[in-house]
């Protein structure tokens, strides 16, 4: 399986789908990472709701992660962590 973007206008049941495909395929493939990417303020609320979902009662392998935590866990496992990393004024210039 690959890159998945699920498009749909407000409360077409885009999260639902996620919630249930990846719980699915997590039973389905338990030596097998998944990684949701959402925005910062949604990482806990996705989270608790793959927790509540999940009937097992938790996520084991599935990564909830924000962009900022995405590219910290690459540089972590390519060895790019030691190259120093941007702040917001440094963007701003």
């Amino acid at each position: 399986m690959g890159l998945q973007f699920c498009i749909g206008s407000s409360g077409a049941g885009k999260s639902e789908r996620l919630y249930r495909d990846v719980i699915r395929w997590s039973l389905e493939e338990e030596n097998t990472r998944f990684f949701i990417v959402v925005p910062d303020q949604f990482t806990m609320q996705t989270q608790k709701e793959l927790v509540t979902r999940h009937p097992r009662g938790g996520i084991m392998n599935i990564d909830v992660l924000s962009f900022g935590r995405l590219a910290h866990r690459i540089f972590e496992e390519t060895g790019g962590g030691h190259r120093p990393v941007l702040d917001d004024t440094g963007k701003s210039l």
